[in-house]
């Protein structure tokens, strides 16, 4: 990551409303407007902000799921404890990118996805 690229930060949470209810998952921005950034790259970190969970190993973590992805966006890294992914995205298309969160329960190993959306910036 060079000086002059810029960071914007997705906040993750995972929570049960009840104790026999399933994993839900929530972030913050759920748009992450990167219209507000310069033209040009910038590094998403996703952290989870809550402890219990993790995100999903395998690159099943932040999974890209708009056509074009694959153009915008370079490969999802983990941390070593799996609580902060970081992607570099070009954001100059102007394009809107869905994409699936995942995080794991640990203490039942059971998966929750949640799918927000990045809008890059225009060309």
């Amino acid at each position: 990551m060079s000086k002059s690229e810029q960071i914007a930060t997705v906040h993750v949470v995972a929570y049960r409303k009840a104790a026999d209810t399933p994993v839900q998952v929530a972030v913050t921005p759920e748009l992450l407007d990167l219209t507000q950034f310069p033209k040009g790259p910038v590094t998403i970190q996703f952290k989870l902000d809550t402890k219990g969970y993790h995100f999903h190993p395998d690159g099943k973590a932040i999974v890209f799921t708009s056509p074009g992805s694959k153009k915008t966006f370079g490969s999802v890294k983990l941390d070593d404890k799996g609580r902060v992914a970081t992607v570099r995205n070009k954001n100059v298309d102007g394009l809107a990118f869905a994409y699936n969160v995942t995080v794991i329960d640990e203490s039942t190993g059971l998966a929750a996805v949640l799918d927000p959306v990045i809008q890059n910036n225009t060309p």
